[in-house]
């Protein structure tokens, strides 16, 4: 399977996008904030790997940065190192990012108006107005 050139998110700090495979694990994960055992998760019947396919997949997730995991035993146990509201809105604002470029964006923003495009005026002060709104959520 061929990789996208960009699938890192830049709002998780660079972390590489999860798999559609990796995202089913994490899902499971992120239902178990406490910590979960490697043999729950071999055991679990929604995953139908083979056990070093799923040991395989767990490392891979590890080492994206998603997860931690502390040996107990011959188990590991996996903790969420990213929530799953923290990754889903990382994924949706690399769309939007993607899908509305400054040209773009600023386009989008002028046919609200009636206009074809902005003045360089304008556009800063939108530029202002959305890091302003950023920063007010970024403190919440």
């Amino acid at each position: 399977m061929k990789r996208k050139k960009n699938d890192t998110l830049d709002y998780l700090d660079g972390r590489k996008k999860l798999s559609a495979t990796e995202l089913k694990f994490m899902e499971f994960i992120w239902e178990h904030p406490e910590g979960i055992s490697s043999e729950q998760i071999y055991e679990n019947k929604r995953f139908h790997q083979a056990t070093g396919t799923k040991s395989t997949i767990l490392y891979n997730i590890s080492e994206k940065g998603y997860i931690r995991n502390v040996q107990q035993g011959r188990h590991h146990i996996y903790y969420p190192n990213v929530t799953k509201l923290e990754y889903e809105q990382a994924v949706i604002k690399q769309r939007l990012k993607r899908s509305f470029e400054q040209s773009s964006f600023t386009n989008l923003f002028a046919s609200f108006f009636g206009k074809n495009e902005l003045s360089e005026k304008q556009i800063k002060r939108i530029e202002q107005m959305l890091e302003e709104i950023e920063n007010e959520f970024g403190n919440e």
